[in-house]
């Protein structure tokens, strides 16, 4: 009897030291005098027909990391490989062609939307952009893409002001997925919806993802909307990651102290257990002026000297887990985000 082995998925995305900064200027002449490191080094991958989390506070880089892959935002520094080409050394030409693979969902469903153009040419511009010339096909692509996410064919001779929040999000994943790409960039794009709409917009793009088999770059900052829709996820802090690894390891044994005090703040559904809550100390540095050494250490419940002085290597601390932590062993031993009683 043969046994059947399992493929392992090569990267679509690889996301290489990736930097972003963003320029302070002061005095007459506007000249520089500070640098807000948004970004700062920042490295990982995205699989074939995966979907890999992005989560952390407000204001640690997520959306910058998003922006910066698809050249929203110019990158300072590192690399962005997309099925194997430079997305940051493209021509004009290259990156036209690389957007149609390269999709995004932006967060807010009501500013994302031109208010002066019906839904149909809404989701039709991409096609028209990228050479599909013939009206008919692009009125069929449109009834298509709207029947697929929950809306009715009629619905294209509509303004955006006429539907609802899940409704215009609805909207914008038909306009993502119009182009047929391989890889969206959902940018939160359920945090501005209510809790009964979200679940239905996370299932369909679910099985949307099933369907079309593409990836998801899925950036948010409810550890239980990743815990539901991602495969592998990243936790970042202040402009750099702090830990990768699969989902079911992530939340099960998370070893880096700010993972788990993430996950210690998430409500456990069953008035019968309880989850022991660590709560970080202090404020979220600026980014403008960042620690020495670890970035987490002034809020660190396990920081010594070492983690003052010297910045933690992002590392493969066990197979496909990585993090960046002095004291990943005494992390891992303490993890009061896993133990409830």
């Amino acid at each position: 009897m043969a046994v059947s082995v399992p493929v392992a998925k090569k990267d679509i995305l690889v996301v290489e030291n990736l930097k972003t900064y963003f320029p302070v200027r002061a005095g007459l002449f506007q000249r520089v005098v500070a640098q807000v490191k948004a970004v700062d080094d920042v490295s990982f991958t995205v699989r074939e027909g995966e979907t890999f989390g992005l989560v952390g506070e407000s204001g640690c880089g997520k959306t910058t990391v998003s922006r910066t892959i698809l050249r929203l935002i110019p990158a300072t520094g590192g690399s962005v490989f997309f099925e194997g080409q430079d997305v940051f050394n493209m021509r004009k030409q290259e990156l036209k062609s690389m957007r149609s693979q390269m999709q995004i969902v932006f967060q807010d469903p009501y500013s994302s939307l031109d208010p002066r153009m019906p839904v149909g040419e809404i989701i039709a511009e991409g096609l028209q952009i990228h050479g599909m010339k013939d009206k008919k096909q692009r009125n069929e692509v449109v009834q298509g893409m709207l029947e697929k996410v929950g809306l009715n064919p009629y619905h294209a001779h509509r303004y955006p002001h006429e539907f609802s929040g899940g409704q215009r999000q609805r909207i914008g994943i038909a306009r993502a997925l119009s182009l047929n790409p391989r890889f969206i960039v959902a940018d939160e794009p359920v945090s501005a919806l209510d809790v009964s709409i979200q679940s239905q917009i996370l299932n369909l793009l679910k099985e949307l993802q099933h369907e079309f088999g593409f990836s998801y770059l899925f950036v948010a900052h409810d550890l239980s909307v990743v815990e539901h829709i991602s495969d592998r996820v990243g936790v970042m802090y202040l402009g750099k990651l702090a830990e990768v690894t699969s989902r079911e390891d992530l939340y099960r044994d998370p070893l880096h102290p700010y993972t788990q005090a993430l996950l210690s703040a998430i409500p456990v559904p069953d008035p019968r257990r309880r989850r022991e809550r660590i709560v970080l100390k202090g404020e979220v540095p600026s980014p403008l002026n960042p620690p020495s050494g670890c970035r987490f250490h002034p809020r660190c419940p396990l920081a010594t000297d070492i983690c003052r002085q010297q910045e933690p290597v992002f590392e493969e601390k066990r197979l496909d887990h990585w993090v960046a932590c002095h004291h990943v062993d005494v992390a891992g031993k303490s993890s009061p985000a896993a133990r409830m009683g």
